[in-house]
Order: C-alpha cells, then structure tokens, then sequence
C-alpha cells in the first residue's frame, strides 16, 4: 500500500500494545493517515479483528497470564485472513522467548520486526541482546535472512541499517539515524507502521515503504532538532508532513538497495 492509499483508505489497525508506548504508536499510525485501535479484553478480540485491516502484537510487557488471549488474538487474524506482524521485543532473554515460541507453534505469523539481537534469535544466531537494545558485528543481512528462511515470516530488522527479507529477496535501507534509537517507542510504532503499509497485502515492498517512511521522516526530523525531547515531537510531524513524492525520491535515491 502507497502512503496516499493509506490516507485515502483510513486502514484500522488492531495493536495488541505493550504497556509503555501505546500512545505515541497510535499517533504515529493516526498522523500518517491510519486509524489505530488498541486492546487487551479478550472478549472484544472477535469485533476488532473483522473490523481492523491488520493486527499487531507487541510483547514487549507480556504476562503469563495474556498469553493465550495472544495466541487465540493471532489465530482470530489468521481465520480473518488479516496480516499478523509480531514485534517481540528481547526475544533473546529466555523468559521472554517461551511465549514468542508458544505463540508461532500455535498460530501464523506473516511479518516479524525487531532489532539485530532479537532477529537473530529467530535465525540461531548468537548476538548480544540488551533489553531493547542491540549491539553487535554480526552480518544482519545474513541474519535476517536466516531468521526468514527459519521463520517463513517476513522480516524486518531495523537498525543502523534496516534489512528486509523474505529469505529470497532481500532490501536494506543504508541510512542511519542515531535519534531514532534513543526514543523508546519508535521500534514499536515502526512495528504499527508496517501493520498499516501491509493492511491490503503482504509484501517485502510494503513492509520496505514502511520502513523507509519511519527512517525518511527521522532524517528530516534530525535535520532541525539535535536532541531527543525535541525529536520526538519532530517525528511526529514529519510523519504528517510527508508526501508520497518525497518518499519515492527517498527509494530510489540510493540510499536502499536489493
């Protein structure tokens, strides 16, 4: 989907969010033209979800005891033929990755978006892991590749440099910007984004213009604001701000590569 057919459409996206940055993920999929929707009952899961165009689990502050609201949330997306995008955050502790497990074995998961450390624990790769942090020298084009032939999901490694893979072809986004890592929560709302791009089809092309949104809205954010109260706001209204022209110019403009 095009960032004019997401203003155009309005897609509703189902974040099952995590506890810390619900209100800034459902402002980064409103201000780009989507209309977010978060929930934890249940109960409610079977209206959203034929409702929504896309769902979204965050694992990010899972308890035991929501684990198999998360399954049977994934399983409802699925029977739905709604895109399911996992974003499971420090993946690589092994508290946090027996539900991640429990989660897969039981219903399909179509996109997973992480950082280095956590893809790479979907690939076997050892790599260290610092909450949702990630540090490392490993090859995460190789790593996201193996998690998406590992997986069958496509997957979306975001970073330093961005990698996209469906284990056969394979995007990377080489453009930095050191300012989106020290705002937590832009991890999670790059999770929603691709939810939103995905919302009428799953493709390495949809999740990649998600991608690229987040990162192009950062750069131009950076441009103006130095330090992270200010680039936050910032984000939000380059976010808002951009045009699909602006976007394409970004794609093509060398800065992404097969």
């Amino acid at each position: 989907m095009k960032l004019s057919e997401i203003k155009d459409k309005k897609p509703l996206v189902f974040n099952y969010a995590n506890y810390v940055t619900p209100q800034f993920v459902a402002n980064v999929v409103n201000v780009i033209g989507g209309s977010p929707i978060m929930a934890r009952e249940l109960e409610e899961f079977p209206d959203l979800v034929a409702a929504s165009d896309a769902v979204v689990i965050n694992s990010g502050t899972w308890r035991r005891s929501e684990l198999l609201e998360t399954i049977k949330l994934a399983q409802l997306a699925n029977q739905a033929g709604k895109v399911v995008v996992l974003d499971p955050v420090a993946v690589g502790i092994p508290s946090r990755s027996l539900p991640v497990t429990a989660l897969m074995a039981d219903a399909q998961v179509d996109i997973i978006r992480g950082n280095a450390a956590e893809i790479a624990w979907f690939a076997g790769v050892d790599f260290s892991s610092q909450g949702i942090d990630a540090t490392g020298d490993g090859d995460v084009r190789k790593i996201a590749i193996l998690a998406a032939k590992k997986t069958g999901a496509i997957i979306a490694l975001s970073g330093k440099q961005d990698v996209i893979s469906d284990g056969h072809t394979t995007r990377t986004i080489d453009v930095d910007v050191p300012l989106l890592a020290t705002n937590v929560g832009t991890g999670d709302a790059l999770s929603a984004l691709i939810g939103t791009y995905n919302s009428d089809g799953i493709s390495i092309e949809n999740t990649m213009r998600a991608m690229a949104t987040m990162k192009l809205a950062g750069v131009k954010a950076s441009k103006k604001v130095k330090t992270p109260g200010f680039f936050v706001n910032q984000l939000l209204d380059e976010l808002y701000l951009l045009s699909e022209n602006e976007l394409d110019a970004f794609i093509n403009g060398g800065g992404i590569h097969d």
